[in-house]
């Protein structure tokens, strides 16, 4: 085998043996770097690929003597012997060209995406770096996942809910690097983090791992932020239609010892949304009601959001102990509520926060115990305004109407509330030797909310404004975990059991009469069980079962002082969820998985009206249901990929005591919906090292309805996937199809400009509760990489 190899080491002679880090460039005998090529030491199963510059970095090395593996198709694979000590090595390598046929490359290597696709707990794992420069956003990017739909309320900004597997709404928690993300508020989330802030994203449906400590029934969403090297600066500017703008940059720095740290990350998100819709407008002189499109005129969004933080790695006393500052405000026009049955036209909230953080990580008994603490205390401030004396029509007309003191509400509101939060997650993690790991996870949450509005609701007795009480919450979620592999690695087990409990203490706004105190404390357990088995070859089965708890929030135990009311009766969701799948991969053309789950949800927490002004949360309804999955990716040509996935699931309700109800489906819950796509990759297209990509998406969605529909009234078709439904069609969320393409083009390696066309056929798009979303628009990207 003939190899080039360039190898630089820089040690010291000190006698710490902290782990460190092994990072450099593979390129090729041109000196081209190449992307995706495959790096690791198969000793300690760590594997990691090269980015768009050629470069790799593997983290988290103990002192000793290793052999780093290099394999890339087309090319010979590379072997070098690296010592580790207690500063990071750098190693160049070249790759000669193979001569050999392409047939009889196989890589063996697995980055961390790879790995996390095949874990005993099934997650749909999406690679977020390969979409980068692209102007995509991360809602796209999970609705052409199996199994997921994003329910949103709207364009940029707008409320977006997640459903997985038919759960929904808070049956399904949100992390950060494995921490609840409860204490960012609405700063950070999946609908508005740039694509290029995260390594990847994980979705998990049912199971969850013991490392993310919830009480989820439906599953979780964990995003991982991107890894950063040790000088690393990128910005990037986004430009669409109804006047969108998206902005990030990202920077890292470390010093010439490699144990100190610093590093920022920014976003900008901005959007007038003034895209058109159909709804029902009033005819000024017959008052009827007629279907007109109009353009939204009070829409618009805005979000920034900061992180400034730094640290020390590789110490005796830490592996990392690192310290942030984050801080971000959001402004947003109200155009309407939870329908778009009436317009506004001067109603604003807005959002607004600064959050310290603390993480330490350390390693005893030689690496054998892994300690990971996190700690968060801050305060998020919500303001609400409603002040204005009469109502908005689409057009845009005001009406003064003096015995109102709000549009959204006839009392109007100028709320302004703070929610407290201190949360504390402890993470130990103890191998007993090669085969058996134990894993403890800890999270404790106090949130805390009080307020004031002048023009809010108040006690019937006291008159006191009912934001001004103070309402405390405490929530406790423990996870112990034993994972076991036995049969020479071919088969795992993960078996955990989770301990559940909350306190309440509040102010019952009963609105009846007297202040009432009140204080609840509930305890649940919980156990899971997730077990993979690995045939001969590259395929695997695996199956997932676990009875699991659903606290109530504090928002459903406490209203909000506004037009939601406080139930104090509201029970924990239980549900049992059971999951088995099948994954076959060919790592020269395609990858196949099949995937089936059923559920059975008892107690579910709906809101649902109070009377005619107020709503609340109430145990209403038991689901269950089955489904069925299926994701394949296929490379057609060494240029042209094509992957495909669809979902049905059957979600119905039972125990209701009522036929109407009765076997009905989830009510505004999609029950099939599919994905294909095609991307192409061209390199020295207009120029000597350049690249090309091209991609094209295509989604649909089978209508579902807006109501609870007797199951006889449900088109004849096989399973409701054809046909028409027999009722009035008001009730129907339509078929929906939505075409998205563009282009990707890279001059050279450090700059890349991108054009998207969604819904170029600009087609209807309904969602959450009917909620129409925008049209055709054009999206520009551009993305530079300073270092």
């Amino acid at each position: 085998m003939s190899v080039s190899v360039f190898l630089s080491l820089t040690q010291s002679s000190a006698q710490q043996r902290s782990p460190t880090s092994i990072e450099g460039s593979i390129k090729n005998s041109n000196r081209e770097a190449l992307v995706g090529a495959t790096v690791g030491i198969a000793a300690l199963n760590k594997f990691t690929l090269t980015d768009a510059q050629g470069e790799f970095r593997l983290t988290a090395i103990p002192a000793g003597s290793y052999t780093l593996t290099v394999r890339y198709i087309g090319h010979q694979d590379a072997k070098q012997t690296v010592a580790v000590s207690s500063r990071t090595v750098h190693v160049s390598i070249v790759l000669e060209e193979s001569t050999s046929e392409l047939s009889e490359v196989e890589v063996v290597g697995k980055t961390d995406t790879q790995l996390a696709k095949e874990q005993p707990i099934k997650a749909e794992v999406i690679n977020t770096r390969a979409f980068a420069m692209q102007p995509t956003t991360m809602t796209d990017l999970m609705n052409r996942a199996s199994g997921v739909r994003v329910r949103q309320t709207g364009g940029l900004g707008s409320n977006a809910n997640l459903m997985l597997n038919g759960f929904q709404g808070q049956a399904i928690k949100y992390f950060r690097d494995d921490i609840p993300m409860d204490y960012l508020g609405a700063g950070y989330n999946f609908a508005l983090v740039p694509v290029n802030m995260l390594e990847r994203l994980e979705i998990y449906k049912g199971v969850l791992p013991v490392r993310l400590g919830a009480d989820a029934l439906g599953g979780a969403v964990n995003m991982v932020s991107k890894r950063s090297y040790d000088k690393y600066a990128e910005s990037s500017y986004e430009i669409g239609s109804f006047n969108t703008h998206r902005a990030s940059a990202n920077l890292y720095y470390q010093d010439t010892t490699r144990k100190l740290f610093v590093g920022a990350d920014m976003f900008v998100n901005y959007s007038d949304n003034n895209y058109d819709v159909t709804v029902d407008v009033t005819d000024e002189e017959t008052s009827t009601q007629h279907k007109e499109k109009i353009k939204l005129f009070h829409n618009t969004f805005k979000h920034y959001y900061g992180e400034l933080y730094g640290g020390v790695i590789g110490t005796r006393w830490a592996d990392e102990l690192r310290l942030s500052l984050t801080g971000f405000w959001i402004h947003r026009d109200n155009q309407y509520g939870a329908t778009m049955d009436q317009a506004f036209g001067a109603s604003t909230s807005r959002q607004y926060s600064v959050i310290p953080t603390l993480r330490y990580k350390k390693s005893f008994l030689n690496k054998r115990l892994q300690l990971d603490q996190f700690l968060v205390n801050n305060t998020i401030h919500t303001e609400q305004v409603d002040t204005v004396r009469g109502t908005y029509t689409w057009y845009g007309t005001f009406k003064p109407n003096p015995a109102r003191r709000g549009e959204m509400t006839p009392q109007g509101s100028l709320a302004d509330t703070e929610f407290s939060y201190f949360t504390s997650r402890t993470n130990l993690s103890y191998r007993i030797h090669d085969r058996h790991r134990v894993e403890l996870n800890v999270v404790y949450t106090t949130l805390g909310r009080v307020g004031k509005d002048p023009l809010g609701l108040t006690f019937a007795a006291s008159g006191r404004d009912i934001l001004s009480v103070p309402a405390e919450y405490d929530k406790l979620v423990a996870a112990a975990g034993w994972e076991s592999r036995f049969l020479d690695g071919r088969m795992t087990n993960e078996l955990s059991g989770k301990f559940y409990r909350y306190e309440t203490r509040a102010m019952d706004a009963d609105y009846e009469g007297d202040e009432i105190n009140r204080s609840l404390t509930r305890e649940r357990w919980g156990v899971a069980e997730a077990i993979r088995y690995t045939f001969r070859g590259n395929s695997f089965i695996r199956f997932s079962g676990e009875v699991s708890t659903r606290l109530p929030e504090q928002g459903e135990l406490f209203g909000d002082g506004n037009l939601r009311v406080s139930n104090f009766a509201l029970k924990p969701e239980r549900s049992t969820n059971v999951n088995l799948g099948y994954r076959y991969q060919n790592s020269k053309r395609y990858t196949l998985e099949i995937n089936s789950f059923y559920r059975i949800t008892h107690d579910l927490i709906l809101n649902v009206p109070y009377n005619l002004l107020l709503n609340r949360f109430e145990n209403v309804n038991d689901v269950r249901g089955l489904g069925f999955e299926a994701d394949a990716t296929v490379s057609i040509l060494p240029w042209l990929k094509a992957n495909g996935n669809f979902t049905y699931q059957d979600f119905r309700m039972f125990d209701t005591n009522n036929k109407l109800t009765e076997d009905a489906r989830l009510r505004n819950t999609p029950f099939f919906f599919a994905n294909l796509g095609l991307t192409t990759a061209h390199t020295n297209v207009f120029r000597s090292g350049d690249k090309l990509q091209g991609f094209w998406y295509f989604s649909f969605v089978r209508e579902y309805y807006l109501d609870y529909v007797p199951k006889d009234r449900e088109p004849d078709g096989l399973l409701g996937l054809w046909g028409k439904a027999k009722f009035d069609t008001d009730n129907i969320i339509p078929d929906q199809s939505v075409h998205t393409a563009g282009l990707s083009y890279f001059p050279v390696k450090k700059l890349s400009v991108s054009a998207q066309v969604r819904n170029l056929l600009d087609a209807g798009i309904y969602d959450n509760f009917r909620i129409q979303n925008a049209g055709r628009s054009l999206h520009l990207k551009l993305t530079y990489i300073f270092l």
